[in-house]
This record gives structure tokens, C-alpha cells and sequence, in this order.
């Protein structure tokens, strides 16, 4: 006889329902990773549709470099369903200001970026997919990478060129902006991102930090990825997550979470089971 909770999706599935009539929406990220094979998916590296029957919304990374295939986006958003929600999560080259001194190529190394926030070649990313008429993106995330403090940036001309770029880019979509440079995030950053009704996404490192900057969740919906599940429980990621849910539940706002996968909890002190204990334990 098969026990009722032998398949740990089945017992999550309940409380992902229940924070989604809150309109908390809960995404693995990345969606495919094989960790969660035989554990959530019942089919090798978790398969779209298998995804699916937990999980209402996904990350769809998106290399400036290497763009998905926008026939396979096609395929996999048939699979997921009409209300599944995506957001393309953009970085890559356009998306960092000085290229690392390890690049592939030589000629770039350490150099600074010429298109660094050049709207033209992200929207070269993903314009393609967003055309496509059985997808339903909810929102473009544009990941930015950090600025060293040494560079010769400062966040004057950070901004000016970030609004350049935010404005220069099909006013069709909702937009969001993970700043990496935390000593950018200041009053009149967040205001500019307001007022052309930009999604502002705390920073991961440190997150409990970056959600309690005033404003820094002001936005509707909010969009939110936390390492939570790779972290010990309890600790200052999952208080940043809990912090996020409760003002969003106390604001009625939509939050999109995009948690990692349990990858980086199954290391040889963790068992195979880590990053779903610690989902349920965070959704419960």
C-alpha cells in the first residue's frame, strides 16, 4: 500500500495552493536542476509539466551571449499551461561594467564594457520570446552586475546610463533591475525606478539587509530570488524571505520567490532530502 505523503510533491502541493490564493507565488530556481530528480519530479531533470504540477512560475535565464531557443520556450510554456507565469532573467555581458580578467576572451579581459547597458543588445536577448504568443512573461528581470569601488563609475553616472537604458526598452513589458552595487541603492535610485513603474529586486548578498532598505519592496508585484534553501534554517536568508511574505500578505501585494534549488545543501554533511525538508519547513 502506498503511503499518502510518498511523494514529497504531493505534500507540498497543498501549501503551494494555499500562499498561491495569497498571491504568493513560489519557483525553483534553476527550475531543471537534476538535485530535485526522484524527489519532486518523477521524470529525469524535472521535466516541464512535472514542474508544473507544483510550481505556477519559473526563471527563464536568458544569456546576452547564448539566447533560448525561442521553438523550445514555445514547447515548454504549451507544457506549463496558459497560467503559468515566467519571468526572463537577463544577464551576461550588457549586464557588467568591467569584463573579468578570466573571459574567454583575450582581448576583453579586465577591459571595461563598451555595451555595458546597451538597450539594443538586451533587447536583441529577448525580444524573440517575448513575441511569442503562447508565452505569458510577467516580467524581463535584468540582473546587474557589482561595481567595483575602485572603477571610475560613481552612481551618477550609474543612473543616468541605467535610465537610458530602462527607457530605450519596449515599453510593452514590466520591467525589474537586481542592482548588484549595493551602495547604489539609495533614495533617489529607488525613486527613479518608481516612477517608471520598474520592479526594484533586493540583491541576494546580503538580502536581509537589502529588504529592509526603505522602498526596496515597494513595488507590485515584488519579485524576490533567495538562497534560502541552500542556507541553515532560520538563519538571516530565511528571515529575509519571511520578512518579504509578511509584507506583501499585510499590503496585498503579488511576490513572485524564486528559492535555489537544493543543490548546494547536498553536500557530504546533507542528506539527499535537505532541500525538501527545508521547503516544507519554509512554506509551512
Amino acid at each position: 500500500m502506498t503511503h499518502q505523503y510518498d511523494d514529497p510533491g504531493e505534500q507540498l502541493l497543498p501549501r503551494l495552493r494555499a500562499w498561491r490564493r495569497h498571491n504568493i507565488h513560489i519557483g525553483l530556481s534553476p527550475r531543471a536542476s537534476p538535485f530535485w530528480s526522484g524527489l519532486l519530479y518523477r521524470e529525469p531533470r524535472g521535466a516541464v509539466t512535472e514542474y508544473a504540477r507544483l510550481f505556477d512560475t519559473a526563471l527563464l535565464h536568458c544569456d546576452c551571449r547564448c539566447p533560448p531557443d525561442p521553438a523550445l520556450l514555445s514547447r515548454m510554456s504549451g507544457q506549463a499551461g496558459e497560467d503559468f507565469a515566467w519571468t526572463l532573467f537577463i544577464d551576461g555581458e550588457q549586464m557588467i561594467y568591467r569584463f573579468p580578467y578570466g573571459h574567454p576572451d583575450r582581448k576583453k579581459r579586465g577591459e571595461v564594457n563598451p555595451h555595458f547597458l546597451d538597450p539594443c543588445r538586451i533587447a536583441e536577448t529577448f525580444i524573440p520570446l517575448l513575441r511569442l504568443p503562447e508565452t505569458s512573461v510577467r516580467v524581463v528581470l535584468l540582473k546587474i552586475g557589482n561595481i567595483g569601488r575602485t572603477e571610475a563609475l560613481d552612481f551618477d553616472g550609474f543612473l543616468r546610463g541605467l535610465l537610458r537604458c530602462l527607457d530605450a526598452l519596449p515599453p510593452a513589458y514590466r520591467y525589474a533591475v537586481e542592482n548588484g552595487t549595493s551602495r547604489f541603492i539609495l533614495p533617489e535610485y529607488l525613486a527613479s525606478l518608481r516612477q517608471r513603474n520598474i520592479i526594484h529586486v533586493p540583491a541576494p548578498a546580503p538580502l536581509l539587509d537589502a529588504v529592509r532598505v526603505p522602498g526596496a519592496l515597494a513595488s507590485d508585484p515584488c519579485v524576490l530570488r533567495s538562497a534560502c534553501l541552500a542556507m541553515e534554517e532560520e538563519g538571516e536568508e530565511w528571515m529575509a524571505f519571511h520578512e518579504t511574505v509578511r509584507l506583501c500578505l499585510g499590503e496585498e501585494k503579488t511576490l513572485y520567490a524564486y528559492l535555489t534549488d537544493g543543490e548546494a545543501a547536498a553536500s557530504p554533511r546533507a542528506s539527499r532530502g535537505t532541500g525538501v525538508r527545508r521547503l516544507t519547513r519554509l512554506l509551512a
